[in-house]
């Protein structure tokens, strides 16, 4: 059986690790501001896990100036099954959506 994978593109707020001795990963929480979901005010908060590796890179992204927080991001997400045989995200990679900046006369206001 082949390796499921998909995309997730969201605005990323958080990073966060854990170590302990049954293990160790970590996951990033990334938000949809347009839920439809009635159960839910606010953002809804999306739990993406990651391999424990992956903080120390986004933390040196993040310390170089090149990650900040919001940020768009895309992650190349497998899919596996998880406790009590949820579908569960697991991040292979991430890249930073950087804002289009549009700098035609078109974009300047008409007087």
């Amino acid at each position: 059986m082949a390796n499921m994978q998909t995309v997730v593109t969201g605005q990323l707020e958080s990073i966060t690790r854990y170590q302990m001795e049954a293990g160790k990963g970590g996951s990033l929480w990334v938000s949809n501001p347009d839920s439809e979901n009635p159960d839910i005010l606010g953002k809804e908060l999306i739990k993406v896990k990651m391999p424990y590796e992956m903080f120390e890179q986004q933390k040196a992204k993040k310390e170089s100036g090149e990650l900040v927080f919001p940020s768009q991001v895309e992650i190349l997400c497998d899919v596996t099954v998880g406790g009590q045989n949820k579908m569960a995200l697991v991040a292979k990679s991430m890249r930073i959506i950087k804002p289009v900046v549009n700098n035609s006369s078109d974009s300047k206001p008409k007087v």
